[in-house]
Formats: C-alpha cells, structure tokens, sequence
C-alpha cells in the first residue's frame, strides 16, 4: 500500500476520534489522561513563536528527539536512532568507517557531505577518508540528551556543510548509574555501564560526572563482516561563574571487516547473500577528542562557548568491481571552538552575535593492493590544513503577539594549503569565502499553530580531490571556490483539540556543485547545477495517555538542470519519496512498565545512474521495540524485519556492471538487560 494513503487513514481516524475525546471529559478517569496527553503534544509547538537561542525557535522545520525518544526507538544498530526521524534518509555501507550516509532534503547523503553534523558542539564532518563524512557510529542511546534536526540552511549559527541541513546532538550532563548486558542475532554482544547521579555534586565538590563505557562484538550477517568497538566516554560539570561548564574526554578505539557491495544480478544467479567481495578486506580505526563547553546557569541569555579537538585515524580496505582492491590510510588532527553571545536588552528583542574557528590537519594515502598486504600502485598521497572561520548574527524580534521575524547572516573564509606528493604540479593553495544570508518569519494566528517561511544560503567546502585531481591528465583548480546553494520554503503546524499534531513544508533549492560519485573510477564528479522541489508531512495524534499514533512522508523531487549528457538528469542513489507510519504504547502499572513500540518505514525506489536506466527496488523495513520494567530492572526486545530480498538502503552500479547492494539479513534481533542503580 502507498505510504501516502497510510496516513491520509491516521489523519481520518484522528477526526473520527477527537469528537468522541470532547464529549467524555465529563468523565473523571478522562480528565485525568489529559493534563498528561497535553504535556506530551505541546512541547512540539511551544516555541517557534518564543524568543529562543534552541532550534525550535527557527521559522523553519525542526524534529528534536528526546532522551524519552530515545528509550522507544528500536536500535539493533546506531543508525536506527536517525531512522524514525521525519525526512531523514539514512544507509549504511558495508565498511564501519566510511561514513554511513544521513542525509535530507532530496540530498544523496554521500557520506553526509551535505548535512552539518555537531556532538557538543564539536563538528563531527571528517576531511580525512572521506571529505565531509560524519564518524556517528561510536553513538549509542545511553549518551544521548537530545538530537535537534533542522531543515535546510536557515540557521546563521552553522556553515560547511549546511546544504541538506544540520544534525545537533547533545550528550547528557547527569544521569542515573546502571548497567545493561545485550546479545542478539549474528554473535552480537554489547555491554554499557552508566556512571553518574545528580545527588553525588555534593560530595564532589560540585561536580557532576557523567561516565559511559561501553564494548560492542558482533560476528555479522556476512561473510568478513565482524566488528569490534571499545570506547570511554567521561563528561564532568561543574559551576564556573554565571554558569556552567562541562569537560568531555572521549576515546573509542574500532576494526571491522568489509563484505563489499554484492552484485544484484551475481546473487540472483546463485552468489550467496552472505558471501564478501575479498574476505581479505578489514579496516581499523581509532578516534580521541576533548570538549568543552560552557552556558549561563538560569538562562540562555549570555555567553556560550565550545572549545574541542579530535585525533582521527583510518585504516581500512575495501573492493569496488571492476576497479582493483584499495587500501586507504588517513589521519586528522583538528581543532577550534564556537563562541556566541546571546543578548536580549528587550523581552522582543534577542541579538545573537559570534565566531566559529577551525584548524585541520590531514594526511591522505591510497594504494592499489592484492590481499590487502600487496602495495601495487600509490593512488593518493596528500598531506593539507585547512584554516576556516565564521563570523555569525542573529536576530529575533517579535513586535506582536502574533508575529515573529528572524534574520542574519554569516561570512566564512578558509585558506587552504594542498601538497600532492604524488603530482606536485597539482599542489597550490585556495583563499575562497562566501557571504550566507538568513531571513525569516514566523505567524502564530492562533494559539498552538504556527506558519512560517524562510530563505537562506548554505555551503559545502570543496574537497582535496576536487582541488588538485590525483592525475597527470587532470589539471589544479584552486579557484573552485565553495559549492553554494540557495534555498527557500514555507510551512506550518499545530496542535489541534491538544490531540493532534500536523505539520506541512514546502521547500525548494537551487544547488551550484552537484557532485556524485562515479562507481567505474571511485571519483567524485561535478554534475552541475541541480535543483530540488519537495514536501514534508508529519502526523502525530495522542489518541491515549498511553497510545500515539504517528506518521510522515517526504517527497523530493532532485533534478539536473542542464546536465551535460541528454536526458541525465537524475541525481544518482536519491530516492524521490520515503514514509514512516507507527505507534508507541506505554502503560505504567504499580512496579511495572509495559511498552510496545512499532514502525514501518518504506524508501521509495532509487535511480542509480543520472538517465534513469538503472533502478533499484523499494526498500521496506519493520521495527519493533517490546518493553518490560520491574522497579529497578528492564527487559527489552528490539527487532528489524527486512522482507525484500534484492533489496537495501545502500546501493552502488553503473552501465557495465549493473546494479550492487549491501545485502541485508531479513531479521535482526537484540535483547537486553538493564538495571539502574
């Protein structure tokens, strides 16, 4: 059944529900769910028409996703975490390391270079294996205080990498001690333990820690598919002046194998689904950073501030038919901070004014290999810095009641300094910069219901390939400049009989850089302009205190404008349109817990390559979540049903070799234990 009828059925029901919610309010047990159920819906809208620094006060699309979120989303991976999020297309690739795609907008999520992606403040965009790739794959629920999600390039706070959107998301402070054990399908065992209590200030001198450390194992599905992780994860905070700061010491240390992407056609001949490409392919990597961050106490007038710095290595190998076996070895060291004052002389006035600064190093080096030992050929060897900065303001003015007006603007300039060892005649250096203009508007004609329009630039920094191509046949190009992108839509939403929640976005972009890349040279190409036109629904209808009903569906329409061959005019690996429709049921019962969780998500299909010849299938996934709380004690079951045998969220092919994906098993299933101190 088309996603789209799906939840016209969830918004119909809802009217045929609401009246009768009205007419039984007389009723003493109803008028006790509903101060609950009112709670829960209006924290959706609360605050875009409010003078806020948060997200939610942009005149744009916002999703947050709550620690309670969390705890009733299915995770059997970390990109599950992302998956229910209204609009957001997430794959994951064969290899751990690669930078697993999270992306919005009509965007291809090529290893999210076109999403910003922030934890703490600290940019996660990596330039080293793979330029703009975002390493989340250390994440895990037990971490995470909330997740904001902004659509498009509509926040001044944010630069690189702002074309699809920005993915914020902020680790907690405090929380209480416990310990979980988890083991499910393909050998998978995980244990993470909880060190923190908010009562333990007292007797630390005010500080308040908050530890997590965690070991992940798992066999996998495939053939050469296992995987390691070890990681410690140490945050402490403590009052500093007016207000707060919190110290981050992160470690996680990772190695893997890579089945490689399995050819559709070779499968359905007799290759086994589980099989690898080259079970000689592994991949090891390890990632340290420091972060600080500090916020006034009371208020989020004043100043706010970051400072980090990440050590970042790769090791890894991989196999792409019919280009011959790679093997890549990267590191990054990086650093910089995000400076911001907030000042409000007006209870209708807010002016946000700042400076974001960032500092890398990286080293590149690619070889053709046999066996993964066997170095063949030296493909890549760079070595660059980058120096960037932003100067940032923002300003909110509400004159009215009804009335809500949002601009600003940041300027950024980088200098770029590439050696390439292999070509030095390619080596040189860049000095481009942009101006990024925001503007906004925000009506509330009524109370819980906001419409709103935006327009706004974001940008992607070109990467080291792009610059100075590893090839004596291609020539520098250091005046590339940065890749831009202009962007507007309208929209609204709003709580309705404080039962229902409805949202409507329309959104269109202009993209000058459209990249892709090509599966016969493992190169990424400039396709041109491209422009993309599209809509967001999201349906949310609180039918109990105990029972929501929720729904979305984002269709993108991703163009080339004047594409260089006729007739290629798709966007490769960009799905036009993608829906989820779910419910969440909690029933508290004296020492007891009780939850149910459950969604299905469908990706439409996805043209491979820019004509449109090559197609691959719908993707389908189920996801369930079954909770069982006894005072201090919690079961959980977590399953993902993938029905569809050729097909997957991650896909590669061309012409010659036809269509490749990382197959998926149909069940994966994690149980676990947790108990909190």
């Amino acid at each position: 059944m088309n996603i789209r009828w799906l939840i016209m059925g969830l918004f119909l029901l809802t009217l045929c529900t609401t009246p009768v919610s009205a007419t039984v309010e007389k009723d003493a047990a109803a008028e006790e769910d509903i101060p609950e159920v009112v709670v829960e819906s209006q924290r959706l809208v609360e605050k875009q028409d409010k003078i806020t620094i948060k997200p939610e006060g942009l005149p744009a699309n916002v999703n947050i996703v709550t620690k309670e979120d969390l705890e009733k989303t299915p995770v059997t991976n970390y990109l599950d975490i992302f998956r229910k999020i209204p609009g957001v297309y997430v794959s994951k690739y064969s290899s751990a390391f690669m930078g697993d795609r999270i992306s919005m907008r009509g965007f291809t999520g090529n290893h999210s270079r076109e999403v910003a992606v922030f934890v703490d403040g600290m940019p996660m965009n990596m330039l080293d294996l793979v330029p703009g790739y975002a390493d989340l794959e250390w994440l895990v629920p037990e971490m995470v205080e909330r997740i904001e999600v902004i659509k498009g390039p509509f926040s001044a706070l944010y630069g690189d990498f702002t074309l699809g959107g920005v993915i914020n998301i902020i680790t907690k402070k405090v929380d209480q001690p416990s310990v979980g054990f988890y083991g499910g399908t393909y050998g998978t065992v995980q244990g993470v333990g909880v060190l923190s209590d908010p009562s333990w200030s007292s007797s630390l001198k005010n500080i308040t820690p908050f530890l997590v450390w965690e070991g992940y194992s798992r066999d996998g599905y495939r053939d050469n598919s296992n995987y390691d992780r070890g990681q410690f994860f140490n945050k402490f905070t403590f009052p500093l002046w007016q207000g707060d700061l919190s110290a981050r010491i992160h470690y996680v240390a990772r190695s893997c194998g890579n089945p490689g992407f399995l050819n559709i056609n070779s499968m359905k001949s007799g290759l086994s689904r589980t099989s690898a490409v080259d079970n000689n392919e592994r991949g090891d990597a390890e990632m340290a950073n420091l972060v600080v961050n500090y916020e006034p106490r009371g208020g989020e007038e004043g100043f706010h501030g970051t400072l980090y710095y990440c050590y970042h290595q790769n090791n890894i190998s991989g196999t792409y038919p019919p280009q011959p076996q790679y093997r890549a070895f990267t590191f990054e060291n990086y650093f910089g901070w995000k400076l911001l004052y907030d000042y409000r002389p007006f209870e209708c006035l807010s002016l946000e004014v700042g400076n974001d600064l960032r500092y890398d190093a990286v080293s590149q080096n690619r070889w053709n290999t046999l066996n993964y030992y066997t170095l063949i050929k030296h493909t890549q060897d760079y070595a660059f810095d980058v120096f960037s900065t932003g100067f940032f303001t923002q300003a909110q003015y509400k004159p009215f009641s009804f009335i809500k007006f949002m601009g600003g603007g940041r300027f950024d300039q980088y200098a770029i300094n590439l050696v390439n060892e292999l070509y030095p005649q390619n080596s040189g250096k860049a000095s481009p910069n942009l101006w990024s203009p925001k503007i906004g508007v925000v009506i509330t004609p009524y109370k819980d219901i906001n419409i709103f329009a935006n327009k706004g630039r974001g940008f992607r920094s070109p990467a080291a390939f792009e610059l100075s191509p590893s090839s004596a046949i291609q020539k520098k190009n250091f005046n590339l400049g940065l890749s831009k992108l202009e962007s507007w839509d309208v929209g609204i939403n709003g709580l309705l009989f404080n039962r229902v929640y409805v949202s409507f976005d329309y959104f269109n972009t202009l993209y000058h850089g459209e990249g892709a890349l090509n599966p016969a040279t493992q190169m990424y190409e400039n396709l041109g302009t491209s422009k993309r036109t599209g809509l967001e629904v999201e349906a949310r209808i609180f039918l109990t205190r105990d029972l929501t009903l929720y729904g979305s569906w984002m269709d993108a329409r991703a163009r080339l404008k004047n594409p260089s061959t006729p007739g290629a005019v798709y966007i490769p690996r960009t799905p036009e349109d993608q829906g989820i429709v779910g419910l969440e049921f909690h029933k508290p019962w004296r020492d007891q817990r009780f939850g149910l969780d459950f969604y299905y998500l469908r990706v439409s299909r996805i043209p491979i390559d820019a004509t449109g010849t090559l197609i691959a299938s719908q993707f389908d996934q189920y996801h369930w979540k079954l909770t069982y709380g006894y005072k201090k004690w919690t079961a959980t079951l977590d399953a993902t049903f993938s029905p569809r045998r050729y097909a997957s969220d991650a896909y590669t092919g061309d012409l010659v070799t036809g269509i490749a994906m990382v197959p998926l098993p149909q069940w994966e299933v994690l149980g676990g234990l947790k108990y909190q101190f």
